[in-house]
């Protein structure tokens, strides 16, 4: 009686687990997998020929913009503060001018993770803390879907051309204030 006690309750401990980690995995997806919708139906991956959906290019042109400054260097980047901006990111571009990045906010400081789908350009991730300190940099290749997590919680997100923070001698440590 004993080991068929033990048996039930190890086969509903082991059902359970699974129940719990499909739950997860499925709330994980549900955001991609709604985005994955709204754009499948408005677009094809990016070709020679093919060109952006109206809603991405709207999202691409759009005027949301931020000084940012670090103590040698100051400019103007791209700000993707909502859950769009940040999903569409860079993806589909074959160029970023010298100075031009991209600057992404996320709803509350959190371990973030980016990856490079759908990504054509070479980039430098710069992950940043609320008070706006670099916690990491990162080289991001080109369409690779692996994750790259922030090493501790971050607000900010930083993009640019890759090589782009070493040349301007910016480093862990170094400070980023957000102008107006």
């Amino acid at each position: 009686m004993i080991k068929t006690l033990q048996h039930n309750i190890t086969a509903y401990l082991t059902i359970l687990f699974i129940t719990l980690f499909s739950l997860q995995a499925c709330a994980q997806q549900e955001p991609e997998q709604a985005l994955n919708k709204e754009t499948a139906s408005k677009t094809q991956p990016l070709q020679d020929d093919t060109e952006l959906s109206a809603e991405e290019l709207a999202l691409l042109s759009d005027d949301s913009n931020i000084n940012i400054s670090f103590a040698n260097k100051s400019l103007k980047v791209e700000f993707a503060d909502s859950f769009e901006e940040r999903a569409l990111g860079l993806m589909y571009r074959k160029t970023l001018c010298e100075d031009c990045g991209m600057l992404f906010q996320f709803d509350s400081e959190r371990i973030a993770s980016i990856w490079m789908k759908n990504t054509y350009i070479p980039l430098d991730l710069a992950y940043i803390t609320e008070q706006g300190e670099i916690v990491a940099i990162k080289q991001l290749t080109p369409h690779d879907l692996t994750s790259v997590p922030s090493p501790k919680p971050v607000l900010y997100a930083l993009e640019m051309n890759q090589g782009w923070f070493a040349k301007q001698d910016i480093r862990v440590g170094d400070k980023v204030e957000m102008l107006p």
